[in-house]
């Protein structure tokens, strides 16, 4: 489970308090210390009925009359029973007379098998509640229940925030418990004491193109199956309180991220590693041995060049590819193998590379056959695909012993991008994760990002390996020709936020490398 920084924002609610489940049956719910109950627990008194999506398209006395009549069918859905506000599945959304901005929200639910709703965040869609014994469909892959509750489910898909970080939901019958916290546009949530949302951007799902309004309702989604609510409370953020979460926020963002941190080679002072759990010395492969790389006229360090100060430039196609060993850095096993690479890089692909394939980053064991991890740009095509592959045993991915460039590329285990921002102006921004290799218990995956954005996965392979972990290397600039910095090494999977985070770091990797050390 990830750290979070429950404690900073929520340190004055006393959990014993919170839970108490005598509250649920008392006539005036007894919210924490600088909450306010927003629900009395007796009757639907300041709440009305809205499903915002009827009257979307809907304007003057139309939208009037659609907003009366949902007010009229309110409590036909909606009651009240033993200090519980309950749906019977239908009718329009329960929704707060009183309208609020930055805040934090408290709030129980219970609901039944095949029914889903969500908790609407200024009358905005939504942080979803999901039947997570749902089986996941591939013809609707942006659809994910299996993963949980507490995402936010109308944002972009694959982007922060969209899916939860864990899945944290109790089984049907039990209570599960929300800490929601909004400021500004930036959402945090907790499911039962797991943080699933870390401070990610919710999306205007009325206009996107918008942040959110400053004010508006929290509403309470009906959809399917009965559900129930109780001890719903509020405090309000007032904007010194936000100011202040925001930046311990960063700051605890980046101090988890440090804490991941494996490697980090800014090459402003050779090639040699700034940081590392193990080995920082860079090598070079020579017949058996690992010898210390040195620049030459093919790879040089080039000083004020680099996206962060002094970067590498290769210069041609060449045999000096600098190489790290694994040791800590990477963290192969066979048990179960996770990590994330990033480095930035600097290029016209079509203009630059010469033929053949071209492997910017790799990651190799004792024998091809036995794994191989690479980013490469295609070898024939204009203009050239930039992908992310993941070959595991040979067995696996090749059954049929053919060539890599006979394999149609819908049966690769790769992702592959067709006209990937690279230029020679502008320096681009790449990772690559691994999740749960070689363990077949759970979902192993492979995810590729460029620019902070998503650009697809690697999934439903068996992902296993069979590397003699004393030989795994990391391996830079196999016939690559361009510009390459900042080379940063976690020792798990990323998620999208903690991407976006490190893509926007304004002195690179750095930053994180200064708090790991201390």
């Amino acid at each position: 489970m990830r750290v979070n920084f429950c404690l900073a924002i929520l340190a004055l609610i006393p959990l014993a308090e919170y839970l108490n489940p005598s509250s649920a049956l008392a006539a005036e719910p007894q919210p924490p210390q600088g909450f306010k109950a927003i629900f009395n627990g007796k009757d639907l008194a300041g709440w009305y009925g809205n499903n915002p999506h009827n009257g979307a398209n809907l304007t003057g006395d139309k939208k009037a009359a659609d907003l009366a009549q949902q007010r009229l069918d309110f409590p036909k859905n909606w009651t009240v029973e033993n200090g519980e506000l309950v749906n019977d599945g239908h009718g329009p959304y329960a929704t707060t007379e009183e309208e609020f901005g930055d805040i934090d929200l408290l709030i129980e639910y219970k609901t039944v098998p095949k029914a889903d709703s969500g908790i609407y965040l200024r009358g905005t869609p939504q942080v979803q509640i999901w039947d997570w014994n749902q089986v996941f469909d591939p013809k609707a892959p942006t659809r994910r229940p299996h993963l949980g509750s507490g995402g936010l489910f109308n944002n972009t898909p694959w982007t922060a925030g969209r899916d939860p970080l864990v899945l944290a939901d109790r089984p049907f019958g039990e209570w599960n418990q929300f800490k929601i916290t909004q400021i500004g546009s930036r959402t945090w949530v907790w499911l039962n004491d797991h943080l699933v949302v870390d401070g990610a951007v919710m999306e205007n799902f009325w206009d996107r193109s918008k942040p959110l309004p400053a004010k508006g309702p929290i509403m309470l989604q009906t959809h399917g199956g009965e559900i129930r609510w109780r001890n719903i409370f509020v405090h309000e953020i007032e904007p010194a309180e936000a100011q202040r979460r925001l930046a311990a926020a960063d700051t605890d963002t980046k101090t988890r991220l440090a804490r991941a941190l494996t490697l980090h080679a800014s090459f402003d002072h050779g090639l040699d590693a700034d940081f590392a759990r193990g080995d920082k010395a860079c090598y070079v492969v020579e017949g058996t041995n690992l010898v210390p790389a040195k620049p030459n006229d093919d790879v040089r360090l080039s000083a004020d060049a680099g996206r962060f100060g002094q970067g590498l430039h290769f210069t041609r196609k060449n045999n000096l590819r600098p190489t790290y060993k694994d040791g800590g850095v990477l963290g192969y096993n066979d048990k179960n193998w996770s990590t994330t690479v990033s480095t930035w890089i600097r290029l016209n692909p079509d203009l630059d590379l010469e033929p053949g394939y071209c492997d910017p980053v790799q990651i190799v064991g004792d024998d091809l056959k036995k794994g191989f991890i690479f980013l490469e740009w295609s070898k024939d095509e204009t203009p050239r695909f930039f992908r992310y592959a993941i070959r595991p045993l040979f067995h696996i991915w090749n059954p049929n012993n053919v060539q890599w460039a006979d394999i149609p590329f819908e049966k690769r285990p790769m992702v592959q991008v067709a006209k990937a921002p690279f230029s020679r102006e502008e320096w681009t921004h790449v990772v690559f994760t691994l999740e749960n290799v070689n363990d077949k218990s759970k979902p192993q995956a492979g995810q590729l990002f460029i620019n902070g954005v998503r650009q697809g996965a690697i999934e439903n392979w068996d992902l296993s390996f069979a590397w003699d972990p004393s030989r795994v290397l990391l391996v830079l600039g196999a016939a690559y020709v361009g510009h390459m910095d900042d080379l940063t090494v976690f020792d798990r999977a990323l998620s999208v936020d903690e991407v976006q985070l490190l893509y926007g770091l304004k002195s690179g990797a750095g930053e994180l490398a200064k708090i790991a050390a201390e």
